[in-house]
């Protein structure tokens, strides 16, 4: 596995998904709500908001050779 990931089993599976519904159960109680956004963007999105040496960004590369970057919150 790359550095930084890891596999879950069934059960360690099954155990986070009854914490993460019971986080998102609270959440949405309180007013909350649910959003799902890509993994990644376009690099030169990144790079506007934070500059090119930033550390918080890893680079990616399409199969179309588009230049694409992992979000730095994910």
């Amino acid at each position: 596995l790359p550095q930084g990931t890891r596999d879950y089993s069934p059960k360690q599976m099954a155990i986070r998904e009854r914490v993460f519904n019971a986080i998102v159960t609270c959440f949405k109680r309180h007013g909350a709500e649910v959003i799902d956004t890509p993994v990644f963007e376009l690099k030169e999105t990144l790079t506007g908001k934070y500059g090119e040496d930033s550390k918080l960004i890893y680079d990616l590369k399409d199969q179309g050779g588009e230049l694409l970057s992992l979000r730095y919150d994910l």
